[in-house]
């Protein structure tokens, strides 16, 4: 029996240092608490308040992680329409999330992941935990893993029938690195084809390089993930005339 697939914690670095400190200080606020001549009450009621918020923003972030997120894949992948015979690319695949939702859509069709396999944005982000994966759902012989840069795609012009983007972009640096970020991904979809794209915090940039590029370009919906404002775009490719 495979194992059940695994789509691993974003930002870990991050939810295990708030996670570690929150409880640090929850200790130190029951000690006040237990012990009240031990500490004075501004310094337990303060380590309490800070405990309270460090561990939410940690339990925040490992529900968008691992409930949040699916649901907005499920957005996209819904979004693109797939038929089945079209090639798919996942710009940013990480462990196969969007990747493998797509693969599950298709038939005769084939869905193509790039990373550059960041472990500070997501854990164990490896192309075997990709691959493992897709085995896990059934869908090993639908896609293809490659490692890549996604401001200098791999393929040529025109390459696929629809794109799919999660929480990638922002982890680019700069502005112009994820003006040209979006700029490929348009350039690698099909006239006719169709993008979908989910990001915190840069998205009406986004949306402006895409119209700018030709595409129409609409929101799909706005949520709160890791404490952060996001939004998921849908954006289509003006066909050849």
């Amino acid at each position: 029996m495979n194992k059940r697939a695994n789509y691993g914690i974003d930002a870990p670095g991050v939810v295990r240092t708030l996670a570690m400190i929150g409880l640090a200080a929850a200790a130190t606020a029951a000690i006040g608490f237990a012990w009240p001549n031990v500490l004075p009450a501004s310094l337990r009621n303060s380590a309490a308040c800070t405990a309270a918020a460090l561990l939410f923003t940690a339990a925040a972030m490992l529900w968008s992680s691992l409930v949040g997120k699916k649901r907005v894949r499920d957005r996209l992948v819904a979004a693109l329409a797939l038929s089945g015979s079209e090639r798919v690319l996942d710009a940013g695949c990480g462990r196969g999330l969007a990747l493998i939702g797509c693969a599950k859509k298709l038939t005769t069709g084939r869905a193509v992941g790039i990373d550059l396999w960041a472990a500070k944005d997501l854990s164990n982000n490896n192309p075997e935990a990709a691959r493992a994966n897709a085995t896990a759902e059934g869908v090993a012989d639908r896609i293809e893993i490659q490692t890549g840069d996604i401001t200098k795609l791999p393929f040529p012009d025109a390459s696929f029938d629809a794109v799919i983007t999660m929480t990638v972009i922002h982890n680019i640096p700069s502005r112009d690195g994820r003006d040209q970020a979006v700029r490929e991904l348009v350039r690698v979809l099909k006239p006719g084809g169709r993008l979908a794209l989910f990001d915190i915090l840069h998205t009406s940039r986004y949306a402006r390089i895409l119209r700018q590029s030709g595409l129409n370009v609409r929101t799909l919906g706005y949520m709160f993930l890791w404490l952060a404002p996001s939004r998921s775009l849908f954006a289509e490719k003006p066909g050849n005339s």
